[in-house]
């Protein structure tokens, strides 16, 4: 049974170094010339290296992320590939924002393939939404992206025609949009197409939600370093926040404790997305990275220095158990597994894979 932390990275440090504490303390205790020394020396020293490593992901942590204040009503639209991708984005804002006053309005682009779920899904996004006073004519649920394993440019590009027709039409002051990470296709493809639309013209502040990737960097992913850190403590889990995928600040909206609450049982309202997993993973400050000037970006990050490229490399020469279990990471973009987002390639290839 393991003790699992959902976002206090500091207790990972401090455990780290308590049991970094022990081993050294059985390494001096052993003599030098007797075989005991060396068998403690060897796990002093990694665990050294992993305590070295936390406290720098935890000094990370401090540097990138900051308190961000909404106190202000305003015109926020979230835009959500998924129904339960608008509460773990922007639940907590999109409460607030309604309870001061503001307008909200959510739009889903994704409809689910399996028959049923679209209904179902739909369903419990209204239920979840009911929760902060939004009622039926808050919500939009749409058919914008290609189905999972396919490439459609031609569908991508009327998807950003209505995408613009959207904005112009509600006028938001604010938009929350997944985050071009390389966690989902459909994330990703928000992410891109809205980056491609929106203009200096435009007179709104937008935002990307991070909520998963199989990114990791010591310098920009410090939560993912924790809950792999972690690992090493075997009587442990670390269920750490989302990151960016390069370093810029990482946002995170104030909420109280009645707001964080309320997050909680909107969450649960999503019965088909297993909700226990994601009131106990997901129920954190809504996170989010101002996206600033429009850019373009090919790939989400660097896959050819990749850690998930070692992860799949090692894959095919060693039991993939055994990687899976030194090295565990999200097998590429759900929906292009085994690599990641390349969007030129979504733009230009012909329908189908």
């Amino acid at each position: 049974m393991k003790l699992h932390i959902g976002f206090r990275p500091s207790i990972v440090v401090v455990l780290l170094a308590i049991v970094t504490a022990l081993l050294w303390l059985v390494t001096c205790q052993a003599g030098t010339s007797t075989g005991a020394f060396w068998i403690a020396l060897l796990p002093a020293l990694f665990y050294t290296g992993l305590l070295g490593v936390s406290c720098f992901a935890l000094a990370r942590i401090a540097m990138i992320e900051r308190w961000m204040d909404w106190n202000s009503p305003g015109r926020l639209l979230i835009l959500a590939p998924h129904e339960d991708d608008c509460v773990i984005s922007a639940g907590g804002l999109g409460l607030r924002n309604a309870r001061l006053g503001g307008a909200v309005r959510i739009a889903y682009l994704a409809r689910d393939e399996n028959p049923g779920l679209p209904e179902r899904r739909a369903a419990e996004a209204r239920a979840a939404w009911r929760l902060a006073g939004l009622g039926e004519s808050d919500l939009q649920f749409l058919n914008l992206m290609p189905p999972l394993e396919s490439r459609d440019p031609e569908k991508l590009r009327r998807a950003s025609v209505a995408l613009r027709a959207l904005i112009d039409d509600f006028h938001p002051t604010a938009i929350v949009m997944p985050a071009f990470e390389g966690g989902h296709i459909h994330h990703d493809m928000v992410a891109a197409l809205i980056s491609s639309i929106v203009t200096p013209a435009d007179c709104f502040d937008l935002f990307e939600a991070p909520e998963y990737s199989p990114y990791v960097s010591l310098l920009n992913t410090p939560h993912r370093v924790l809950s792999l850190a972690a690992r090493w403590l075997f009587f442990v889990m670390y269920v750490g926040t989302p990151d960016g995928v390069d370093g810029r600040p990482v946002l995170k909206v104030r909420l109280d404790r009645d707001e964080l609450a309320s997050k909680q049982r909107m969450l649960a309202a999503f019965v088909s997305q297993n909700a226990p997993s994601l009131v106990a993973t997901r129920s954190y400050p809504d996170r989010l990275v101002a996206h600033g000037p429009p850019r373009h970006r090919r790939y989400p990050f660097d896959f050819t220095s990749s850690y998930l490229r070692l992860a799949l490399a090692l894959r095919q020469r060693l039991p993939a158990s055994i990687i899976d279990r030194l090295l565990p990471v999200q097998l590429g973009t759900i929906g292009r597994m085994g690599t990641i987002t390349d969007w030129e390639a979504e733009q230009g290839a012909s329908s189908g894979r």
